[in-house]
């Protein structure tokens, strides 16, 4: 944490020179001790990251910090410190809005905007405001009006926008340092964030946010619905708009997700993400029928003018509707820290997207526990959708699976899990599992030896043939005892005939291979057939020299 590091996504700059002129002047001198310049820990870190990946010749650099842990905060304070003008792009009016109001409450400061009819850059006296926001849309088409060296630094604000052409005419055309902040820097369409920046200069997770007391804990509930997204095709890495709202603007799907809302929400304050504009409004509609109550909930959506939806907005703030349904607006830069539920309406494929929702609801508010997120799991679909699980991002995808199961039964049973408590089972089940695969090898068990438990196998279907003639004699030319499947159906012989000629086809190595290596005492169940080959040759030529 608050390290420089390459991104991983894409084509970076290493250590050393830069085609940008390195900065003969500080950017970012050290923070001045001030009445009201209070930051968290690992905003200073970041803060720190950032100065010393400037200084050490990037001109463009990343923060990734989770949604809630004050974001804007950092870059209100880079805009304080620098030596030079800055600018703050974002690509909603909302963010503009939010930006210009926190930097300017934080730096005691008049702050400029550029959007719309506002053009702000440039006072009366001809003078520039220090620090000025924008809206992306607004920029691009007047840059032609704006000096290449009219700002020392531009921050991009929810910088995984960042490789869209709008942004990328607006960044080639400053001669600036670049700062992008993000909550989820991976991208559905994945297009690597490495091409804008150079460096991730500071990166903090939302489960040390979340151990370290700055984000509230999250616990994952699994409503199980009648939904059919089987036949739903994906277009632009999610699921197709007018399929998935075939789907649930259909009575029993709309009732399925309001009825759970209502229930669970017991005095949160909640916020739900709805596939579209009218599965929004149908939503709201059977929420407060459900409730009885005609102010419970409201709905927006990316279709409707700013001035309309503020004062929806307002209402929801104070508390008059108790639920938000939204389409298409507020996965990013909506701040009401009194959220306390989130409920994902839609199938979501991108962790990204999926966490950018989820984020609306972990800010830590007076009397507020923790943040419950409702998933709504279809019946059958035949993509893999994303769960609250899967933002903490577990480097075992076989634990981030387990912890999904573990998640699922406790929903079974009407109970809410934590999330840091499903990954800990998870882990200790992994942890368990792992243990006995090593007791197997330790008895060259030939299955376990290439990483196959025989267990799952081993439950016959009923009414199912035994294994065949056929069947048995593949596993026999393949030198697996053929007593240990003898007792397999044939659908299960035949799956597991599948694992084996999958593990040839991608170039594993072979169970004989297997065999010999672990009386050897090397694990062989990833290694490749070449790497087998190698080391059983070489144990052979060391056996050799010695006799």
């Amino acid at each position: 944490m608050g390290h420089l590091r390459v991104f991983p996504m894409g084509p970076v700059a290493h250590e050393g020179p830069h085609t940008a002129p390195r900065p003969t002047h500080k950017l970012l001198p050290p923070p001045r001790v001030s009445l009201f310049v209070t930051l968290r820990p690992y905003q200073q870190q970041a803060l720190e990251a950032v100065r010393d990946a400037y200084r050490r010749g990037h001109r463009s650099v990343l923060v990734v910090m989770p949604t809630g842990t004050g974001k804007t905060v950092l870059f209100a304070e880079v805009a304080r410190l620098a030596k030079g003008p800055v600018l703050v792009i974002a690509h909603r009016q909302e963010l503009v809005e939010q930006a210009r109001s926190k930097i300017a409450a934080w730096c005691k400061d008049v702050v400029a905007v550029e959007m719309a009819d506002r053009r702000e850059f440039t006072r009366a006296d001809g003078t520039r405001p220090k620090i000025a926001v924008a809206s992306v849309q607004s920029l691009q088409k007047r840059l032609a009006q704006l000096p290449r060296d009219a700002f020392k630094i531009v921050v991009v604000d929810e910088a995984h926008h960042a490789t869209a052409d709008s942004y990328r005419a607006i960044l080639e055309h400053f001669q600036s340092h670049v700062l992008g902040v993000t909550a989820t820097p991976d991208r559905s369409d994945r297009v690597p964030l490495g091409e804008i920046f150079e460096a991730v200069a500071f990166d903090y997770d939302m489960r040390t946010a979340i151990r370290d007391g700055f984000l509230c804990p999250i616990k994952s509930f699994l409503v199980q619905t009648q939904a059919d997204f089987s036949r739903a095709r994906k277009v632009a890495g999610e699921l197709a708009t007018r399929d998935v709202e075939d789907v649930l603007l259909q009575d029993l799907h709309l009732a399925e997700i309001a009825t759970p809302i209502v229930n669970e929400r017991k005095g949160r304050l909640a916020i739900v993400f709805a596939a579209s504009v009218a599965h929004a409004h149908a939503l709201t509609r059977v929420l407060n029928d459900t409730a009885n109550d005609a102010q419970f909930a409201a709905a927006v959506d990316g279709s409707m003018p700013f001035d309309d939806r503020a004062p929806i907005l307002d209402r929801f703030r104070n508390g008059t509707h108790k639920v938000l349904v939204n389409c298409a607006l507020f996965t990013e830069g909506f701040d009401v820290p009194e959220i306390a539920l989130v409920a994902i309406a839609r199938p979501v494929l991108s962790r990204a997207f999926y966490a950018q929702m989820v984020g609306r609801g972990t800010r830590i508010a007076k009397g507020k526990q923790d943040l419950l997120v409702l998933d709504f799991v279809p019946t059958n679909c035949r993509h893999s959708l994303a769960q609250a699980v899967d933002i903490f991002a577990a480097a075992d995808p076989e634990t981030q699976e387990r912890a999904r199961r573990i998640a699922q039964e406790r929903s079974k049973e009407g109970e809410a899990i934590a999330l840091e408590l499903a990954l800990e089972l998870a882990q200790q089940e992994q942890e368990a599992q792992e243990a006995t695969v090593a007791y197997q090898l330790k008895k060259r068990d030939p299955f376990a030896a290439i990483g196959i438990d025989l267990g799952p196998y081993r439950r016959r279907s009923r009414g199912s043939d035994r294994a065949n003639a056929t069947q048995l004699e593949f596993f026999r030319k393949a030198h697996l005892p053929v007593e240990l499947v003898a007792d397999l159906d044939e659908r299960q012989a035949d799956a597991l005939r599948e694992k084996l000629l999958e593990r040839k086809a991608v170039g594993l190595c072979t169970p004989k291979q297997a065999q010999q290596l672990v009386t050897i005492g090397i694990d062989p169940r990833d290694l490749y057939y070449d790497e087998a080959k190698a080391m059983l040759r070489k144990h052979k030529g060391k056996a050799l020299e010695a006799g």
